[in-house]
């Protein structure tokens, strides 16, 4: 690698007392929408000392680790390592009005603000585990991100909401999708990008739908995983749709006109600004209940070769049995990265 690569997390202590007073005096009154309002947003399962040793353990190569915050740290982060950088939000947003904020992607939509961070960066949340050791080549590849296009023609419209249920990550992505299908549709990418070897039988007969037939974006596979991005990227995402952003900037509260952080991703795919390869080494589940954590843990013992992992907090895990979930979860990642990273007091 001849090139700095940092880490940016977003971070929040949902136990923290005096955030918690903050958050409930200004949720609306009439706003009564467990999607949006759900403490599962904001529930800390202590997994960030984990996602932060394996960073340093698997991905020894990194250049920092920016932790976005409400202005406080974990008290067993030594805030003065020269790996660490704390960047508060009053810091990092680019409209102070806007604060305070109870919302992810109001965050996501001020990275551009990150003037000292590399060119070269990996997004990633705090329930993200890299789980073995990787090269940067994972990450990067020819100086671009290694990522995927992987289109999918079922639109997550109406019905699909009637079927599934309200998500307003859902219409965080089609807020996205209809931006994007303006600026452009009708959409071609090189074969490249579309047909790599690495993709499935299943993603090029998709992709050949949307690039002979349909030309404008339905839906896209994601990646929640670390996801590579370009400095660049922020900067010409923001400079296309600075006054969308800062629309979505000031939704306090997830809302149905929110914009999120795969804009990003997004922009690099259709401006083939990425290196094409689609690897199959990760597990996401939603913690839904202690069994789902069980079956995790089989899975990842089963298969050594995963290297990401997503112990996704769910809204359906009640507040009762999130301490049992945590504690197992915190003691199995305990075993895996017992060793303390050098930001550790």
């Amino acid at each position: 690698m001849t090139y700095p690569i940092d880490f940016v997390l977003p971070w929040v202590d949902g136990n923290n007392h005096e955030w918690q007073q903050i958050r409930e005096k200004y949720i609306p009154k009439q706003l009564n929408d467990r999607d949006t309002t759900s403490s599962a947003r904001f529930r800390d399962m202590e997994t960030l000392k984990y996602t932060l040793r394996a960073i340093e353990q698997n991905c020894p190569w990194y250049n920092k680790i920016y932790l976005i915050t409400k202005g406080y740290a974990p008290d067993w982060l030594n805030t003065e390592h020269p790996k660490i950088e704390i960047i508060r939000e009053d810091e990092l947003f680019i409209d102070k009005s806007h604060l305070p904020v109870f919302n992810s992607v109001s965050i996501e939509m001020n990275l551009v603000n990150l003037s000292q961070l590399s060119e070269k960066f990996v997004y990633m949340n705090d329930d993200f585990i890299i789980y073995n050791r990787i090269e940067s080549s994972r990450f990067f590849k020819e100086g671009k991100p290694v990522d995927f296009f992987s289109h999918n023609p079922i639109p997550r419209n109406s019905l699909y909401e009637l079927l599934k249920g309200r998500d307003s990550w859902i219409h965080s992505i089609n807020n996205v999708l209809t931006l994007y299908n303006k600026k452009f549709a009708p959409i071609t990418l090189d074969n490249r990008y579309l047909f790599d070897k690495s993709y499935s039988i299943v993603d090029k007969i998709n992709n050949f739908i949307f690039k002979y037939l349909l030309m404008r974006i339905t839906w896209i596979k994601h990646w929640h995983h670390p996801q590579p991005m370009l400095k660049q990227t922020l900067q010409e995402v923001y400079k296309e749709f600075g006054t969308e952003m800062m629309q979505s900037s000031q939704n306090r509260f997830r809302s149905k006109s929110d914009l999120n952080q795969y804009m990003y991703r997004y922009w690099q795919l259709l401006t083939e600004n990425f290196y094409p390869y689609k690897y199959n080494d990760d597990l996401i589940a939603n913690l839904d209940s202690l069994k789902i954590l069980h079956k995790m843990i089989a899975t990842l013992k089963k298969h050594p070769e995963i290297n990401f992992v997503c112990f996704n907090d769910s809204v359906h895990l009640s507040d009762a049995e999130y301490e049992t979930v945590k504690k197992a979860l915190t003691a199995f990642l305990e075993e895996q990265f017992s060793k303390k990273a050098s930001f550790e007091k």
